[in-house]
């Protein structure tokens, strides 16, 4: 599949089809920049065990997603211009039923306060986005697996 060819800006139709998925991890990537978004749905794509499931440019969008696709793991922005990433996690919650998919915060500034309140509303872990993409997406599988 030709990944330039994914579905428009914001849009959180499945890149591919998730009943299609046979012992891959379904991975929702998550973020406002559209070169981030892009560049890491091909690296979700090409890794081996990872399967892109969907996109989605903002916290709304992200939310409609989740409930939609019931991906695996989400790579999820922290800051983005509707709502931010950790208020999409507390509002997961309110989703029916809940989803039971991993959260990764990939963000490009964190510390230990931000990583702390991130994990307390129910991330997994957080990534900064200046880790190559292939680490990005090896943590993506490992937490999955946890």
């Amino acid at each position: 599949m030709d990944w330039d060819a994914t579905p428009d800006e914001g849009s959180t139709e499945s890149a591919a089809p998730v009943s299609g998925r046979t012992g891959s991890v379904g991975v929702l990537v998550v973020d406002d920049s559209p070169v981030f978004r892009r560049g890491m749905g091909r690296a979700v794509g090409v890794h081996a065990g990872l399967e892109l499931v969907g996109e989605a440019d903002g916290g709304e969008a992200a939310l409609a997603a989740i409930d939609r696709l019931r991906p695996d793991v989400v790579l999820l922005d922290l800051r983005m211009p509707d709502i931010d990433g950790l208020e999409v996690l507390d509002r997961m919650r309110d989703l029916d039923p809940p989803p039971a998919c991993r959260v990764l915060i990939v963000s490009a500034s964190l510390d230990e306060e931000i990583e702390r309140t991130a994990r307390a509303a129910g991330a997994v872990g957080c990534v900064s986005k200046e880790h190559a993409r292939a680490d990005i997406c090896a943590a993506a599988l490992r937490m999955a697996r946890e």
